[in-house]
């Protein structure tokens, strides 16, 4: 069957992709549900994601659109970051009141006398120091960074960070002085599905094919590589063999290269993309002592996870029957280095043993425990990033090959982002004429 598109992986990028285009589709997905890094799970009939993930966007049109097609609670952030046994309102730099005395007169001196403050700053550590000075940047910034990324910010570029607004002074005075702020306001709400997590906005977009017109398909292996022959390309799978006159790829591009020709310039690029893997640790509990917070961050070395989620903070549909918590441990780590080498049990038994040592579970109150793992998690910005990048996916524009989404693009877009580069590609193809017999 010869389709106008075939698009590769059907995770929110081609889900969405496809639903966007007007001409025929067809979405292929390798594993048996849809969803990809944005699919959802269900422990004891709470449903959760990889991350979580929330709907949230500035652009207008994306919220409008996603908030329409699935029935949403609309939420007001609780984000605490966790340092030295204190909940330290997210931004740090708009709760510096919370940290004892020594340590919120290291932080407002150094971002008041700042001497990095008009240096021209190259990578992330750097932008760090002139934007907030040694203080905030030590205390908190910097290891939190060094923790989630396993990465040095002195070794990584500025693409993720250099949109972060300087905070006012008055700001971070009134905050140092007990005066309560809001850091980031526009982020000050969000939205999450009423029901089935994530994956509830997933099946919406797979709905939406149906109805358009569009096909899509689960369980599908690529076998052999891909191949373009009198201007239509060839996909032979385990499902049949599928022809389109565009391909598009929204699979990691790591994964995309065993099916597509290369050159020793192009996998040398390939092989220093680097990227960060991830443990999604669940538990549910029957008492914690978090509070009705959503997410908390730890900076601490010694705490194996970065950022810790109470989902019952999501509304009625995630809360546990017998007025328990679900929690989700998020744990990074490169492929290949220490963490990934321990097996799950030690994982699971590590973000265990730290919740019971920060005091925010007993041992004995966990009644269920389970672990997810997912490769492609997040990209890391080093300082190479932009160059190997942009070769590579120059080459494959070069064989007509697009590519939209996190790790098809290797840029860390959240899912907005993904949604408005979908729009974006979908809008510039509808308004030209498919190419091919």
């Amino acid at each position: 069957m010869t389709y106008d598109n075939i698009i590769l992986g059907g995770g929110i990028a081609g889900l969405s992709v496809a639903s966007f285009l007007d001409t025929k589709s067809l979405v292929l997905e390798k594993l048996e549900t849809f969803g990809g890094l944005s699919r959802s799970f269900v422990m004891g009939g709470v449903a959760y994601d990889i991350g979580p993930h929330i709907i949230f966007s500035k652009n207008k049109e994306v919220l409008d659109l996603h908030t329409s097609m699935v029935k949403t609670n609309q939420i007001r952030r609780s984000n605490q970051i966790f340092f030295k046994g204190r909940y330290v309102k997210y931004p740090f730099e708009n709760d510096l009141y919370a940290l004892d005395s020594e340590d919120r007169d290291y932080c407002l001196q150094e971002f008041l006398n700042n001497p990095y403050e008009n240096f021209r700053w190259s990578n992330m550590l750097q932008f760090f120091l002139a934007t907030f000075g040694e203080g905030i940047t030590r205390t908190y910034l910097q290891p939190y960074n060094e923790k989630i990324w396993k990465f040095d910010p002195s070794c990584m570029d500025t693409q993720m960070v250099d949109r972060i607004p300087k905070p006012p002074r008055e700001d971070v005075i009134k905050s140092a002085s007990g005066t309560p702020t809001e850091g980031y306001a526009h982020q000050l709400f969000f939205h999450y599905p009423a029901a089935g997590g994530f994956q509830s906005l997933i099946d919406a977009y797979r709905d939406q094919l149906h109805k358009t017109g569009h096909d899509a398909m689960t369980d599908v292996q690529i076998k052999g590589p891909l191949v373009r022959e009198d201007g239509l390309w060839i996909v032979n799978t385990s499902r049949g063999t599928y022809k389109s006159r565009r391909l598009i790829n929204t699979m990691p591009v790591h994964e995309l290269f065993g099916y597509v020709e290369t050159n020793p310039d192009i996998e040398r690029s390939l092989d220093s993309m680097l990227y960060n893997s991830i443990y999604i640790v669940m538990l549910q509990v029957k008492r914690d002592n978090i509070g009705d917070h959503f997410a908390i961050y730890l900076p601490e070395k010694d705490i194996i996870f970065h950022r810790l989620s109470k989902l019952n903070f999501l509304g009625d549909a995630y809360k546990l029957a017998d007025g328990g918590s679900t929690l989700m441990a998020e744990v990074t780590f490169r492929p290949g280095s220490y963490l990934s080498s321990l097996d799950r049990q030690t994982i699971i038994d590590r973000v265990v043993a730290d919740l019971a040592k920060l005091g925010f579970v007993d041992r004995d109150d966990v009644t269920a425990v389970d672990l997810k793992y997912e490769k492609y998690a997040y990209v890391i910005y080093d300082l190479n990033h932009r160059t190997n990048t942009d070769r590579v996916l120059s080459y494959l524009s070069s064989k007509d090959i697009y590519s939209v989404g996190r790790f098809a693009e290797f840029e860390y877009l959240n899912t907005d982002g993904v949604v408005e580069h979908t729009l974006a590609l979908a809008r510039k193809l509808n308004a030209e004429k498919v190419a091919g017999p």
